[in-house]
């Protein structure tokens, strides 16, 4: 019953989106990530730049604020050199792909009623959907499925009839590691975090 109930408020939720959407967009641009390994002095981290695509639903537009609701693809992940306290280095680039999804409250003032500067936040909620070359992990910890955590960002719109253009940037601060792990013969452990910025540019067309 209480399955049903949980799947009963989603519907009227997503049929109460789709009944109140005022402005359907698509997002396109790059993200920059940089991997954080706790207790790993040996690697040498440098940044990432993937990229992020993102479809969704600008709805509950009011002067001051609107409700968003995006789902896509973001890339994450970093770059490092091991240095094995000689005159060897060895390179990897561990990428992670997850399928994102976010709600954001975005509050907006409008300039001319063309321009609309916005800051926005919300929550997250992250899926892993591929990885790859994550060699320095091997016999250590598992990568989390899940990342939960929040949204924040800024922007700016511009309106042209029924089209709207924007560029916003946006924070992934994270609650969840990519991966932690404890090592059971000496009880010393270590984690991986991840920092996550984008740079998109959106384009919109209002339905109301």
């Amino acid at each position: 019953k209480k399955m049903k109930k949980i799947g009963l408020l989603l519907i009227g939720l997503t049929f109460a989106i789709l009944l109140n959407g005022q402005t359907i967009k698509i997002q396109g641009g790059t993200s920059i990530s940089k991997l954080d390994w706790q207790n790993a002095n040996q690697l040498d981290n440098k940044k990432l730049i993937g990229h992020s695509v993102f479809a969704g639903l600008d709805y509950f537009d009011k002067q001051y604020f609107n409700l968003s609701s995006n789902i896509g693809l973001i890339r994450k992940g970093g770059e490092y050199d091991i240095n094995f306290g000689s005159d060897e280095v060895a390179s990897d680039k561990p990428i992670l792909d997850y399928l994102s999804i976010n709600t954001t409250i975005d509050f907006k003032y409008s300039i001319k009623e063309k321009f609309a500067p916005f800051i926005s936040m919300g929550p997250r909620v992250d899926f892993l959907v591929n990885s790859r070359n994550f060699y320095a992990l091997e016999g250590l910890g598992e990568l989390k499925d899940t990342s939960f955590g929040l949204i924040l960002g800024g922007g700016l719109r511009y309106d042209i009839s029924n089209l709207q253009f924007g560029l916003r940037a946006d924070y992934y601060l994270d609650f969840t590691k990519v991966a932690d792990w404890t090592i059971e013969s000496t009880g010393n452990g270590g984690e991986v975090s991840v920092n996550t910025f984008t740079i998109n540019l959106t384009i919109g067309y209002k339905l109301k």
